[in-house]
């Protein structure tokens, strides 16, 4: 994972959306690098865009460099997605 800045944070997938597979009911992230000024964390979000209704995100929610946390719970299958982080970071994502 190597997120873009779209100048108010950063966003994977590059362009497009992500799709949530049967592999995961959430969306896992391991950043494996913080660069926002030597933090162990870095703050994550997820916004969806469903099929039908208007797109949304969740909180942000900070994890641990190093470490896999989640970035969202009970995600069906198909669901259209994005992540977003408030800096720049490389690291894993599984969902």
């Amino acid at each position: 994972m190597s997120p873009v800045d779209n100048g108010n944070e950063y966003v994977w997938p590059a362009s497009g959306y992500a799709y949530a597979t049967s592999n995961c009911n959430d969306i896992n992230v391991k950043p494996s690098i913080a660069a926002g000024g030597g933090f162990d964390f870095v703050p994550v979000r997820t916004c969806f865009y469903p099929t039908s209704g208007s797109s949304y995100c969740n909180a942000y929610r900070d994890i641990t460099v190093g470490t896999w946390g989640l970035a969202a719970t009970d995600v069906k299958d198909g669901t259209r997605f994005i992540v977003q982080f408030q800096f720049s970071t490389k690291g894993s994502i599984a969902y």
